[in-house]
């Protein structure tokens, strides 16, 4: 398992709420023109002399320009509201009544001035057709029209304007439907046009989905890096290739995270051509080749980064060799330890006789010691064939190693005080307890055997990881440290600098870890060993076993 979050499915947004939007941004520009038109009419009456105009009653029109401008303000804030109290299509009606309203107005107090006016709606329903792109955008047209036409019929038959003046009313009501017309064939393209980008948006946002969820499965790393050096993207094998397990961010600068594959990433930056050879990582021992492609253009280009592991094949030859030797180790155990026992009870019955002669005691010893090694030896192999039986469960991290500690402190005979815990009460980790109990006791008797042996000698601390989905926990030591020609090899099985050593230990504790979903490694350039483990953190209370899928 890795401790990376997983990534959320992508849920398109609904497309009424980009219609809606749109209606909103065509709803404003429209009261914007309403509120100008109420300001400009409402602003000439005040400055110009309306007799020398011809406007038989100014007080009146002066009336109605202010009616109309308070209007247009009155609208204007109301379609400035988060959320409109009306649909769209009620909304445009009673705006619309409005502007016919209070446009009638104006025109009977402007008398024959006021044949004009009638074009201010023009807008409304130009925003009509194009936002209800059906026949009731007629309507609306049909309706400014009537009444205005009536209005100036009513006026022609009281004499107070001239034939004219209807005739240019009939007109510019011939011209609302014209424009009603229009307003719906480009709303219906528009509106197609819409779709068809929606659309889009989801299939491309569905791709990249994808895309992401088999770059996050890749065995190779894989990095976006902008040209500016920032990291924009990572997949989880990138952290575990690289060491930085729970460390590694978005937004944070590629020399920040590794300063060679920023080498790298210029040298590449000033010449393509130039080959880039495998380098060896220092935490986690990988010898890694660094292939670079340049994606998009200009300044919104980048480059991905791919990491491989060339030592892959190699451990996955050496995983299918080590299954093998477990199998076989597992059907002759049986048959090496029966003749051991037969000869550790036979050593014991001569040591009891008494009829062994002194100088023999030393030769009884002897026995009794390898027969002891032969036997850890092959149950040490033997764990060999136990990773993939793994049963995780959600463990106090503190309260365990505190328990395991005390265990080994007393079989190793490690003085009180010889091993120092700094662990917090509130992590906890998903993990085997079988398998961490022997990592634990690999690592802390490894330790115990290179340090000084005095008190705080072995230190044991752990704390979360960067992104809190990870625990980590280091164990070291004061002793000499690994020397660097043996830490590439420090974890290979059957390697071993100690006489007596088996050479599994570390490779076993590394494989069971790998087996929960967790890391081991050495860290570099420390004093003494420290080895940090990083575990998946674990939200659900302590005790609680978790379904194995």
């Amino acid at each position: 398992m890795d401790p990376s979050p997983a990534i959320p499915p992508y849920t398109p947004p609904p497309l009424p709420a980009s219609i809606v939007g749109s209606s909103r941004r065509i709803l404003w520009i429209v009261g914007l023109f309403r509120a100008v038109c109420g300001a400009l009419l409402l602003g000439l009456a005040l400055l110009l002399d309306l007799r020398a105009l011809d406007v038989v009653t100014p007080n009146s029109f002066i009336t109605a320009a202010s009616l109309y401008f308070v209007f247009g303000l009155a609208s204007f804030g109301w379609i400035q509201q988060e959320k409109l109290t009306l649909p769209v299509a009620q909304t445009l009606l009673a705006l619309l009544s409005g502007d016919i309203f209070f446009i009638a107005m104006v025109m009977v107090a402007g008398g024959s001035n006021g044949a004009p006016l009638p074009i201010l709606l023009f807008p409304q329903l130009a925003a009509s057709g194009w936002l209800l792109r059906t026949q009731t955008a007629f309507f609306h047209a049909a309706l400014a029209a009537i009444v205005l036409l009536g209005l100036e019929t009513w006026r022609l038959a009281g004499g107070g304007i001239g034939a004219t003046q209807l005739f240019q009313t009939a007109l510019i009501g011939l011209g609302y439907f014209a424009m009603v017309g229009t307003a719906v064939v480009i709303g219906r393209y528009t509106k197609a046009s819409e779709d068809l980008a929606a659309q889009r948006g989801i299939d491309v946002a569905n791709l990249e989905q994808v895309n992401r969820l088999i770059i996050q499965d890749m065995q190779d790393g894989v990095l976006v890096v902008d040209l500016t050096g920032v990291v924009r993207g990572h997949n989880a094998q990138v952290t575990r290739l690289l060491g930085g397990f729970g460390r590694m961010r978005g937004g944070m600068r590629l020399s920040e995270f590794s300063t060679t594959l920023h080498d790298y990433w210029r040298r590449w930056n000033e010449d393509f051509s130039d080959p880039l050879p495998p380098f060896k990582v220092d935490t986690t021992q990988r010898l890694l080749r660094v292939r670079l492609v340049r994606i998009g253009s200009g300044l919104n280009g980048g480059t991905l980064i791919y990491l491989e592991d060339l030592g892959r094949a190699q451990n996955e030859a050496q995983q299918m060799k080590l299954a093998a030797m477990g199998r076989l180790t597992a059907s002759i155990a049986h048959e090496v330890r029966n003749p051991l026992s037969a000869i550790n009870q036979a050593a014991q019955l001569l040591e009891e006789d008494g009829a062994v002669a002194p100088e023999g005691e030393r030769l009884l010893g002897m026995i009794r010691s390898n027969a002891k090694r032969i036997d850890r030896i092959v149950g040490e192999v033997l764990q060999l064939n136990r990773r993939d039986r793994q049963q995780p469960e959600v463990i106090h991290l503190g309260d365990f190693i505190r328990s395991i500690t005390e265990e080994i402190v007393q079989a190793e005979g490690i003085p009180a005080g010889g091993v120092d815990i700094d662990i917090g009460d509130d992590l906890r980790v998903m993990f085997d307890r079988g398998h961490l109990n022997q990592i634990a006791w690999n690592l802390v008797r490894n330790a115990w055997q290179h340090c000084r042996r005095v008190a705080g000698s072995i230190r044991i601390a752990a704390r979360p990881g960067y992104m809190g989905d990870a625990v980590i926990c280091e164990l070291a030591d004061d002793g000499p440290g690994v020397p660097s020609e043996y830490r590439a090899q420090i974890f290979e099985p059957f390697f071993t600098t100690r006489p007596g050593g088996t050479g599994l230990g570390l490779y076993i504790a590394r494989e069971l870890c790998d087996a929960n979903g967790a890391a081991l490694e050495l860290l570099p350039k420390t004093p003494g060993a420290t080895f940090r483990m990083t575990f998946k953190r674990a939200l659900t209370p302590a005790g609680v076993v978790q379904p194995v899928a």
